[in-house]
């Protein structure tokens, strides 16, 4: 909701949104250069959404007695260079290679954990910049459990959220529920390398009514 509109004049809330706008240096500035920055914080290349099993650990205190300690677990996510393939470093250890020994594999950039988020300061920055991370960023999840997981059985994206991704690594072809339920999408990034990118166009159908019609278009990239 907070998304969709803005507070109603007369109110607390509007009061203070007022005041925002007026007493904050960011929010005063144009919105061509609040863009700008919101780009520059939030744009950082792929998010990379991985699961971490809940674990029971024996300890033991000082006394000697033994006890367990729970570390939680759960969806988080990590940070890696746009270009870079997120299943790699599992798959293949870093220095091996693909094509003999003259040319090896050089380790992937070390992943960086969270992402600093614009959104929960205040009512304004939330409406500006809560899909942004969605839009800008290319999305990669762990495997295709946690993709399944994350997105259609526990379906933690809201649908502005899925709406706006707009780049996914995937290491299939998606299933065409997954890919209607995402919306958005205009490239997908499979694991191999092949590249599918959107193509819509509309043609003429019965009884003359114009339908969209969508294509995707195959090539082949390189990851880094």
């Amino acid at each position: 909701m907070l998304h969709k509109s803005f507070p109603k004049p007369g109110t607390p809330e509007f009061e203070l949104f007022d005041r925002n706008q007026q007493a904050s240096p960011l929010l005063r500035l144009p919105s061509e250069l609040r863009n700008q920055i919101y780009e520059l914080v939030l744009d950082v290349g792929q998010i990379n959404v991985c699961f971490k099993k809940w674990e029971h650990r024996a300890r033991t205190r000082s006394n000697g007695q033994r006890y367990y300690e729970t570390i939680a677990g759960g969806f988080c996510c990590r940070i890696l260079s746009r270009d870079q393939n997120p299943w790699r470093e599992v798959k293949q250890a870093p220095g091996t290679t693909t094509a003999g020994p003259s040319l090896p594999l050089p380790p992937p950039p070390p992943p960086r954990r969270g992402l600093k988020l614009l959104s929960p300061v205040c009512r304004q920055l939330y409406h500006e910049t809560a899909l942004l991370p969605f839009r800008l960023n290319a999305w990669s999840f762990e495997s295709l459990h946690v993709m399944d997981r994350f997105v259609m059985k526990e379906k933690r994206l809201a649908l502005p959220h899925r709406r706006a991704i707009r780049l996914l690594y995937s290491q299939t072809v998606l299933p065409a529920a997954v890919e209607k339920y995402l919306g958005g999408l205009e490239v997908i990034v499979l694991e191999t390398g092949l590249t599918m990118v959107k193509q819509a166009s509309s043609e003429q159908g019965p009884e003359s009514a114009r339908r969209q019609v969508v294509a995707w278009n195959v090539y082949h990239r390189k990851w880094k």
